[in-house]
């Protein structure tokens, strides 16, 4: 009986110690955060007190306390940053790089349906204009936000939540399914607002999928790229956050795209079935 977890056959035996149950996941993700958000608190302090340092200091805040946070789990789990390359390197085919788009392409009215559920007034108003404040004064410093959000995020968010806590409960031997739906969960928490918890825990959920069938973290980092993308250029678009990609109201349109969704997961796993090294 073959005993390996799902990522043994191409990470090296001797270096992958990336192996955690859920408790931990969560508290290493809490852990992480913390970090993430202390250090690049500290990194963007200058830029509160002379406002044009944030078209340096707003990228560099970000860019600090995701690589402390890395840094920092890595020591926690005693795994060699080699482990995470080796992940973003393996080879993945066309036709699943081809269905991964298609899968969030499809699952996306899904969760923008679902976030236009939060109200924005009531007990959620005054945090909802604290989200909204900082979401807009990106439009001040466009390509400090630009390089955060389009660039910055996807890869490091990407390592941290899919290459280090999804992969450590996986290789725990945890269900995948759970894990998946945990890690989207952590996901979703970690942007810290009732809005983005929605909308990119059910986005978690499918770059969680993608990776753990094709096995390459660079393909998260792509959907999660596009993803971000999409939506910055909306909103440099239209000048605010308020505009949606999809038409919400449109229910048998999401409810086909949805089900065309979970075709392109069945078609994704049937395309994985076999190892590819």
């Amino acid at each position: 009986m073959n005993n390996t977890s799902a990522f043994d056959e191409f990470v090296p035996q001797q270096t992958n110690n990336l192996s955690f149950g859920i408790l931990k996941a969560f508290l290493y993700s809490f852990v992480a955060i913390l970090v993430w958000q202390f250090v690049g608190g500290i990194i963007s302090v200058p830029g509160i007190f002379y406002k044009p340092l944030n078209h340096i200091t707003l990228p560099l805040g970000f860019l600090g306390g995701t690589v402390a946070a890395i840094i920092v789990l890595l020591m926690l789990t005693s795994t060699k940053f080699a482990v995470i390359l080796q992940s973003i390197k393996h080879p993945f085919t066309a036709v699943q790089l081809i269905l991964s788009i298609a899968c969030w392409i499809l699952f996306l009215p899904l969760a923008e349906v679902f976030t236009s559920l939060i109200p924005t007034d009531g007990p959620f108003e005054e945090i909802y204009h604290m989200f909204q404040e900082s979401f807009e004064m990106m439009l001040d410093y466009k390509i400090a936000g630009f390089i955060m959000v389009c660039v910055l995020a996807p890869i490091f968010e990407e390592i941290i939540f899919r290459g280090i806590i999804l992969k450590g409960m996986l290789n725990f031997k945890v269900s995948p399914a759970i894990a998946i739906l945990i890690n989207g969960f952590i996901f979703g928490l970690a942007h810290m607002n009732p809005w983005q918890f929605i909308g990119a825990g059910i986005l978690g959920i499918i770059f969680g999928f993608v990776y753990y069938r094709t096995k390459s973290l660079l393909i998260p980092m792509i959907l999660h790229c596009l993803n971000n993308t999409l939506s910055y250029s909306m909103m440099m678009i239209q000048g605010d956050m308020e505009g949606d990609v999809f038409i919400q109201s449109d229910y048998i349109i999401v409810a086909i795209m949805t089900l065309l969704g979970v075709g392109c997961i069945y078609l994704l796993s049937k395309k994985t079935e076999q190892k590819t090294i």
